[in-house]
């Protein structure tokens, strides 16, 4: 998922994870010691153009967690590049940014809870968890008890992408679309974070699964989760590869890239079909020219303004475009989670993640950024901070 579909989805998790975790029994603040008296983090000094142009890496005193929060030593961080691009440029989902200084940047990490705030019942203090919605570009990162998910073993970059990126196919694939068997679902970017997550979750549910993504390499690799067909939009005619292998229709997209691509997949949408709209990377603003407009998402609805809106536009023939693919049931997103950490448990779902980039720690984040944008990887991009 990128930009403002995690940006909603973290606050739809909060909300779950919190009506969930009422009635913990208050305890006093905890902490493992000795803690450092700093630690670093990156902030950007101000909205900018990119992330890159505004990160900085600062040194700021340790904070504490309040009631309800713990504090985590960030082992590994998550690299949405579309959701940080915004956040940092202060636009759509995190327009206050423009108005602050020195705002925190990241939210997707796993590490251990060395401190826990009053009335936290779970997580303890030692335990391993993989967190969301938490300035996560940092050795340490105050997060709510409530948005972290208990780990049973060590943290692990896996469980980084598990906890956001495949909860979000979950919940848009389950809890909105109601996939179910036999029917033909197609995902662009099927080789990214979120898109390896929903190749196999169609799957899975027992629909037949068509994985469409940008390059051999990464069409070779997609082969390794079984899906019934892949598509490479670099070499082949994605619209006659439809009309064979969908000959009927597509009854759930899955799409992340936008453009022409977008377009394409769009007018083999069968009657009654869904389309998801969990990003517009093509159309991000590392790739288009300076002032270039963001194209339709439907009905002539700006992609944007359609996907950052959550806007739901019906179409002719009972289709439904979905800018917003959380579903409004707290409950959903709670069983979206257990989903995919119980079937990663028991090794029937993947969790691909890239460290191949080489790049650790807080002073290199901007670089694994720029190599999410860049769009060569494979699964979710991660960053080691130890």
């Amino acid at each position: 998922m990128n930009g403002g579909g995690a940006a909603r989805g973290a606050a739809t998790a909060a909300a779950a994870a919190g009506a969930a975790a009422a009635g913990a029994a208050a305890s006093p603040t905890q902490q493992q010691q000795p803690l450092p008296a700093t630690y670093r983090l990156l902030v950007a000094a101000r909205a900018g153009g990119s992330f890159r142009a505004v990160a900085r890496a600062v040194e700021a005193p340790m904070p504490a967690p309040g009631p309800g929060e713990v504090l985590v030593r960030i082992h590994f961080a998550g690299i949405n590049g579309g959701c940080e691009t915004f956040r940092a440029r202060g636009e759509h989902a995190f327009a206050s940014n423009s108005a602050r200084e020195a705002f925190p940047l990241g939210a997707e990490g796993a590490g251990v809870v060395v401190a826990a705030g009053a009335g936290v019942a779970s997580p303890r203090v030692g335990e391993a968890v993989a967190c969301n919605g938490a300035a996560a570009f940092a050795e340490y990162a105050v997060a709510k008890a409530a948005m972290c998910t208990p780990l049973p073993g060590p943290p692990t970059a896996e469980a980084v992408a598990l906890v956001l990126s495949g909860v979000t196919a979950a919940a848009a694939l389950h809890g909105t679309a109601r996939v179910a068997p036999g029917q033909t679902v197609a995902v662009t970017a099927a080789a990214g974070g979120t898109g390896h997550f929903a190749v196999q979750l169609a799957r899975l549910a027992g629909a037949r699964v068509i994985a469409v993504t940008g390059s051999p390499q990464k069409a070779e690799r997609l082969r390794e989760l079984r899906p019934d067909a892949v598509i490479c939009h670099a070499t082949e005619d994605v619209d006659a590869a439809l009309a064979r292998e969908a000959p009927t229709g597509l009854d759930v997209i899955y799409e992340g890239v936008g453009g022409g691509l977008r377009r394409t997949v769009e007018r083999h949408l069968a009657p009654g079909g869904k389309l998801l709209q969990v990003g517009y990377i093509s159309e991000y603003p590392h790739a288009l020219p300076p002032g270039a407009p963001v194209g339709a998402g439907g009905e002539g609805v700006p992609l944007d303004a359609l996907f950052w809106g959550g806007k739901r536009v019906e179409l002719p023939w009972g289709r439904t475009i979905f800018g917003q693919v959380w579903p409004s049931d707290p409950k959903e997103i709670l069983r979206a989670k257990r989903r995919v950490f119980d079937l990663y448990a028991s090794g029937q779902l993947l969790s691909w993640t890239d460290l191949s980039h080489g790049f650790r720690g807080v002073d290199q984040i901007p670089d694994a950024v720029d190599y999410m944008l860049e769009g060569g990887h494979v699964g979710k991009v991660v960053i080691p901070l130890m």
